[in-house]
C-alpha cells in the first residue's frame, strides 16, 4: 500500500498537520507510512515538538485520524496525495 502523487508517483510517506488531529497541535506536522495491510504508522516529523506532551496519546490520536483520512501532502513536491485504496 501507498499513496498516489500525480507529479512523483508512489511515495512510501504523506504528510498532515496535527490541527487535524487537535487544534492544539496545530504546526506540528505529521508524517504516516502506509503498511502492506492498508493502516498507517504515524510519527511527529520534529519529535522535539511533543516533547512535555503526552507524546504516547497523541500519537495514537494521530494514527487513529491517518487511517481514516483520505488526503496527505507528499514529502518530495507539496501537492495532495491520496493512499493507493482510495483510488479504486
Amino acid at each position: 500500500m501507498k499513496f498516489n502523487c500525480e507529479k512523483c508517483g508512489k511515495v512510501n510517506e504523506g504528510k498532515f498537520d496535527g490541527y487535524d488531529v487537535n487544534e492544539l497541535l496545530e504546526g506540528i506536522q505529521f508524517i504516516a507510512t502506509k503498511n502492506d495491510d492498508g493502516t498507517c504508522e504515524v510519527r511527529a516529523e520534529d519529535d522535539r515538538e511533543l516533547q512535555g506532551l503526552d507524546k504516547k496519546y497523541l500519537l495514537e490520536k494521530a494514527k487513529q485520524f491517518a487511517n481514516k483520512n483520505d488526503v496527505f501532502t507528499c514529502l518530495k513536491c507539496g501537492s495532495q496525495i491520496v493512499p493507493d485504496d482510495m483510488l479504486a
